[in-house]
């Protein structure tokens, strides 16, 4: 992709709102390194024009052009920073690219951002300097979703998965599939375009076995998607049962914090609380509920709506029981109703003399207890251990081939599918070659949208809306 040349000049706070050692200002375009000079000086009192790249300089931010002191800053000075130049096209954006590197509060970064404006920057839209890159061609359209996903990332795999679709290794499997089912297309064209050149009525079922090979190849990247989209996502794990089975002190200790109020009311937690914590490099939604009961109240009626509510979301639920009590036919109903749901049995408070043995759940269910304490920690890694393998069976083999977990990607490879088992299904029953080319174009431009090779302004609107202004 070619670089696009756009004449303004954007600029953006570029680290997180807050307090912080460093804060950094960005600017990206032809007049980066034009309006940064205005309120730069140097401590070498040189020109930032004559800076050489990928060099910083130190220097003050200033405010109107004050004079230097002799020994000391200006005395106008807004805040002593580091500047780094990027010049085209060996920059993010490949345009010219200027930082500002600043103390990290936030009244200096306003300020310095307000001055870079008045200098002729205008403010960067969210995502805008990711999007440049994208039409600048210095990321594909996957890649830049990447970016995205990197600093979302809230677990080990999740992040890997999201720096090889950064380095261009999704990237290079569907480019490579959407050049192939060109060079069908343009073989189909061919065939309707000089039928005479044809080998008679058995030529359109030749691309039959090229099109199956594609569609088994999408249903291989379908079949991970699910997997691939809880590695991105993480998975959710809902804790439920009857009230003080110990549903809070199972998450606090999960989470190795005290998160939830524990107490020995039977009842304490009235609202969903949730946190995110990586188990073993998957990023683990912990949710815990209100136990079920019978509502007494307004309050208890929304508790029990809402820990309804996300059993119905989850992707597991840890069904706890209390191994110190009997079993109750609660626990029992609580359990039927689990059978269509992912789910493990936690025996809690292991620490305690157990007032029922393991025979008393045969006929309710066949799968395995874990035993556990929340008060001591004991068999908790064993239980972890158990989460991740209820949609892993290790860690994702990343030599297998890339994970597909983006949703937009998974829509458009089934979208791409859809199109070629109607190409296939045209040429079975002999219908027009053209018929077929037809789907097969529609397959291959919805492969195309993965990386953007096909792309409109309200797919890049929609998806750089969700990233931050200055990244």
């Amino acid at each position: 992709m070619a670089r696009v040349v756009l004449d303004d000049t954007i600029a953006a706070v570029s680290t997180a709102v807050g307090e912080g050692a460093v804060g950094i200002v960005r600017l990206s375009g032809p007049r980066a390194l034009s309006v940064v000079d205005k309120i730069f000086r140097a401590r070498s009192r040189r020109p930032l024009c004559e800076q050489p790249d990928f060099t910083m300089r130190l220097g003050w931010v200033v405010r109107t052009g004050g004079r230097a002191a002799p020994d000391g800053p200006p005395d106008d000075a807004v805040d002593e920073v580091l500047v780094s130049v990027m010049r085209a096209p060996k920059s993010y954006t490949r345009e010219d690219v200027v930082e500002i590197n600043a103390h990290g509060g936030m009244r200096a970064l306003e300020t310095i951002l307000r001055l870079v404006l008045e200098g002729g920057a205008r403010l960067a839209e969210p995502g805008e300097f990711t999007r440049r890159a994208f039409l600048n061609g210095r990321l594909d359209l996957a890649q830049a979703e990447a970016v995205l996903d990197v600093v979302r990332a809230k677990g080990e795999w999740a992040l890997k998965n999201s720096e090889c679709q950064l380095r261009g290794t999704l990237s290079r499997v569907f480019s490579e599939m959407r050049d192939r089912l060109i060079g069908i297309l343009a073989d189909m064209e061919a065939v309707l375009d000089f039928p005479e050149e044809g080998t008679g009525e058995a030529t359109p079922r030749r691309f039959e076995p090229l099109l199956a090979q594609t569609v088994r190849e999408m249903d291989v990247h379908l079949a991970r998607s699910g997997r691939g989209r809880l590695m991105r996502e993480g998975l959710k794990a809902v804790i439920a049962g009857r009230p003080n089975v110990g549903k809070s002190s199972l998450l606090n200790a999960l989470l190795r914090q005290e998160r939830a109020i524990v107490t020995p009311v039977p009842g304490t937690t009235r609202d969903t609380v949730e946190e995110v914590v990586p188990i073993q490099g998957l990023a683990v939604h912990l949710i815990d509920t209100a136990g079920i009961i019978t509502a007494r109240d307004p309050v208890e009626v929304e508790a029990v709506a809402r820990t309804r509510k996300a059993l119905e979301q989850a992707d597991l639920v840890l069904f706890v029981l209390d191994g110190s009590v009997g079993l109750q036919d609660d626990d029992r109903r609580f359990l039927e109703s689990l059978a269509d749901k992912a789910h493990i049995i936690v025996v809690n408070k292991s620490d305690l003399p157990r007032a029922w043995d393991r025979e008393a759940l045969r006929g309710w269910t066949t799968r395995p207890l874990l035993d556990v304490s929340a008060l001591t920690g004991d068999r908790i890694a064993e239980l972890e251990g158990a989460i991740v393998r209820s949609v892993f069976d290790g860690p994702p083999a990343w030599d297998e081939g890339v994970w597909v977990a983006n949703v937009r990607h998974i829509e458009a490879l089934r979208r791409g599918r859809d199109g070629l088992v109607r190409a296939i299904d045209s040429l079975e029953k002999g219908l027009p070659l053209d018929v077929a080319a037809l789907d097969v174009r529609a397959a291959a431009d919805s492969v195309g949208t993965i990386t953007g090779e096909v792309c409109t302004e309200e797919i890049l609107d929609a998806i750089f809306s969700k990233f931050c202004i200055g990244k």
